[in-house]
């Protein structure tokens, strides 16, 4: 339930948001807080102090805010929960922070926001725990991708400071810290946020979706998959080139301006292990999926907004829930990847798209040689077509005095 839960909140995020055309100066802010924290894992709850963090962000779009935070907590490990002592996790995240109120009313500068004073957080990131010794075993530091859900309720103190009630809850991955199934590490703290101006809203401009019902379209892509083990066989022999298959996505999105555009996408399909080294055969073959969100920057339209031009260069970077089926495990990935989209009218455009995804090495069934994460996933190139809905204000505008017959 908590998993579909964080997939239906990002979807909010999303449907609700209208766009600005870039980061608007003085939506800069910056906040801190201290708590406490409540780790559940296999053997059991733990609660205490401290937790803590800090923030820096700005607000991108009308409601939506994009936000870089720490946070940690000494807790005690799985490993601790009998022998006593704590260890350090810390969560480093991207997040996202939706504005209700801006979204669906009036924006008013009272001190409790009109009319639910709650902001809802959704985040991916790294999550660490450092290197521990219980009872003379040592215990190897741990590092895995995560998950984020939270809410903050803010109360406007200054014109540029709020207190504010921070809840975030970790989704932590299966077999993270020794443990077994789904654990998670809840935290709760007050703190300060200060903003650069009193007014981080600003107003609409020509170049963004006119209503929530524009500017939407789905694609569909075929191509290729290369199973990355720190890119182990790339272009090496016929065992290791086995490691390459057929791959597919199918992708719903919106373009909120001529800057920002947001999409899921679910990738994958066909996949396999590391091949065995001493016999350099490829290892078994399973079928996953991802389901991912990006967000994605029109290169194209950054500085100016040019009428006729047909080619979007979209930079992107996305996270989001990875699973297999055969031996099913879920955990959490991330992808960043650079996609190039062409306009062939009002309702379609081709696309090319070259994706790198990150997933935990028990997904994918091993490490690369040097044991590094971040080199574990999946490279895929593919083509297809996406299908625009309804108008089309941002991406594309005829040239002025342009002729159709």
């Amino acid at each position: 339930m908590k998993k579909i839960a964080l997939t239906l909140l990002l979807a909010l995020c999303c449907l609700g948001a209208e766009a600005q055309p870039a980061v608007m100066p003085g939506s800069l802010y910056a906040s801190i807080n201290a708590g406490g924290f409540a780790y559940k894992h296999t053997g059991g709850m733990n609660m205490g102090a401290p937790s803590f963090g800090v923030e820096i962000g700005s607000w991108i779009m009308k409601p939506l805010a994009f936000q870089l935070a720490y946070e940690g907590a000494l807790a005690p490990s799985y490993y601790q929960r009998e022998a006593g002592g704590n260890a350090l996790f810390s969560f480093v995240s991207a997040e996202f922070k939706w504005d209700f109120n801006a979204t669906f009313f009036h924006v008013y500068n009272k001190t409790i926001q009109y009319p639910l004073p709650v902001y809802p957080m959704i985040g991916l990131g790294l999550l660490m725990r450092n290197k521990i010794a219980v009872n003379g075993i040592e215990h190897h530091a741990d590092n895995e991708f995560h998950a984020m859900l939270g809410l903050q309720f803010p109360v406007r103190l200054t014109d540029r400071l709020s207190a504010k009630l921070d809840y975030k809850c970790f989704f932590l991955p299966q077999g993270f810290d020794g443990s077994k199934g789904d654990n998670y590490m809840h935290m709760l703290g007050l703190g300060l946020l200060w903003r650069a101006t009193d007014d981080p809203y600003h107003r609409k401009t020509a170049f963004e979706a006119r209503n929530t019902s524009e500017d939407w379209f789905v694609g569909y892509g075929v191509g290729a998959l290369f199973n990355s083990f720190e890119f182990e066989g790339f272009l090496g022999d016929n065992a290791k080139n086995k490691l390459w298959n057929i791959t597919g996505d199918m992708m719903v999105g919106r373009n909120y301006s001529d800057i920002w555009t947001i999409r899921f996408e679910l990738s994958g399909f066909f996949a396999r292990h590391r091949y065995n080294v001493k016999t350099e055969q490829p290892g078994n073959w399973y079928i996953f999926n991802m389901l991912h969100t990006d967000f994605m920057v029109n290169l194209a339209h950054l500085f100016s907004f040019k009428r006729g031009d047909r080619l979007s260069v979209l930079p992107y970077l996305g996270a989001g829930p990875v699973w297999t089926y055969k031996h099913p495990l879920f955990n959490v990935g991330a992808d960043f990847g650079l996609m190039a989209r062409y306009y062939i009218d009002n309702a379609g455009d081709i696309f090319f798209d070259a994706k790198y995804m990150m997933v935990p090495p028990r997904v994918a069934g091993g490490s690369g040689p040097s044991g590094n994460i971040l080199g574990v996933g999946y490279l895929t190139l593919t083509v297809g077509y996406i299908h625009n809905f309804g108008h089309s204000t941002v991406r594309y505008r005829m040239p002025v005095n342009h002729c159709t017959d």
